[in-house]
């Protein structure tokens, strides 16, 4: 396992890591993923912030600290999970499990089933009890179908 920063494991992810980056959000890890941040700002923002810098471009991992950085190899998003997996703690925790948004990082906040009545399709609201809102972009969130794959898949790899 390598070393990593500061004392939270948190990530930034380059343009071609973006469903990489939502697996580690999902997970409850702080993921930055931004496509308009250039190669320059992504390292010293993951310089400044304590993250690990995760790419796919050898020459941006060759400019970042290896303590603030890894290289990732594989193209396919599940392999270049496990790759991260290998190298850092990455755990499974429910209480963190989809804590965050997928499409904007920021912390989720559980939503009464009332508040959201009008922003789900019926059939959801029906057979769900729980709905999480990012307050940042206003995605609604809940635990269907979906999210039980995902969570197989994540597990998959982790155990």
């Amino acid at each position: 396992m390598k070393e990593y920063p500061g004392e939270a494991l948190r990530f930034t992810a380059d343009l071609m890591l973006k469903r990489l980056a939502k697996y580690l959000r999902a997970l409850g890890y702080d993921t930055l993923f931004d496509e308009q941040l250039t190669d320059a700002e992504m390292r010293d923002i993951s310089i400044a912030e304590n993250r690990i810098l995760l790419t796919r471009d050898q020459d941006l991992y060759e400019q970042t600290p290896e303590l603030h950085s890894l290289h990732v190899t594989s193209q396919h998003p599940l392999e270049q999970f496990a790759e991260v997996a290998a190298q850092y703690p990455v755990t499974f925790r429910e209480s963190r499990f989809m804590s965050r948004c997928l499409e904007c990082n920021s912390v989720l906040v559980e939503m009464h089933p009332e508040d959201v009545k009008e922003d789900v399709p019926p059939r959801v609201y029906e057979r769900q009890e729980q709905f999480y809102q990012c307050l940042q972009c206003d995605q609604l969130f809940w635990h269907g179908d979906h999210v039980k794959r995902l969570r197989k898949k994540l597990l998959s790899v982790i155990e």
